[in-house]
């Protein structure tokens, strides 16, 4: 099925006319599924999860969270699930959260997400051990790059383990600024993998941070390669922000799949 599993609504109303706004561009690229979510810090439900953003020492990364946080209803989400459920749209709509993993929130995550009328859960990784790495380049000025993807890759492979999540958001986005550690991701990489597969979480092939940074589109060659070996499920996604972005690169990255 033609798809793209990774769109986020948080710049219109709660509408179906606002929904309208993505089916008309999904259904011009002849997408057959859609995925519409938001991050879940939008929702002041989930903000217990979000404690490193509070506490950053970063004051880019206290502001932008500030003004970010808790600033949609989660009920209003929830009822426009409703809505979309028993609308005539000619394409399947799935709704969903992207919940940003921490390890030491584990259990939280599931207490705040388990009994959530959903049709699946997206784990992501926008902050490497208290690193905020994917906000602005600026931020890796004096960084220890071996130590950030280190970091990344152990947060991602503690998400996989946790089985919390139907789908690991844009699995090595810790490139997205074009760094590149000194040492083979390759062992990293089979862990990874190996973790999706045991847990049963299917793995986003992405075009979002190449549309952002011009980034290489989806997971790298060995990434892929590695999710091939241990059977890892995949799924398409542009992780758009607007209309205009859905769809974005689908060929490209049905292209990467196969």
């Amino acid at each position: 099925m033609r798809e793209d599993m990774h769109i986020h609504l948080e710049h219109g109303e709660y509408t179906l006319e606002w929904v309208q706004t993505f089916v008309d561009i999904a259904l011009h690229e002849k997408i057959e599924r859609i995925g519409l979510l938001e991050h879940a810090y939008l929702f002041r439900e989930f903000l217990p999860v979000y404690t490193r953003y509070e506490k950053n020492n970063e004051p880019y990364i206290r502001d932008w969270f500030q003004r970010k946080a808790a600033t949609k209803s989660l009920s209003a989400f929830l009822a426009l699930k409703e809505k979309v459920r028993k609308a005539d749209f000619p394409l399947e709509i799935q709704f969903g959260i992207e919940m940003d993993f921490a390890p030491e929130h584990t259990e939280e995550i599931y207490r705040l997400t388990k009994d959530l009328p959903l049709d699946f859960l997206v784990g992501s990784v926008h902050d490497a051990n208290g690193f905020a790495f994917d906000h602005t380049a600026e931020l890796w000025e004096n960084k220890d790059i071996d130590k950030a993807f280190r970091d990344f890759f152990d947060t991602e492979i503690a998400l996989a383990k946790s089985g919390l999540f139907d789908i690991a958001a844009h699995p090595d986005c810790i490139k997205l600024f074009g760094h590149i550690p000194s040492f083979s991701l390759d062992s990293i990489y089979e862990a990874f993998a190996d973790a999706l597969q045991k847990s049963g979480t299917a793995a986003e092939v992405s075009s979002g941070i190449h549309r952002r940074t011009g980034a290489p589109l989806g997971p790298e060659k060995p990434l892929l390669e590695a999710f091939k070996r241990k059977g890892v499920a995949l799924v398409t996604a542009s992780d758009a922000h607007t209309p205009q972005d859905v769809g974005y690169c689908l060929d490209e990255l049905e292209a990467l799949c196969r």
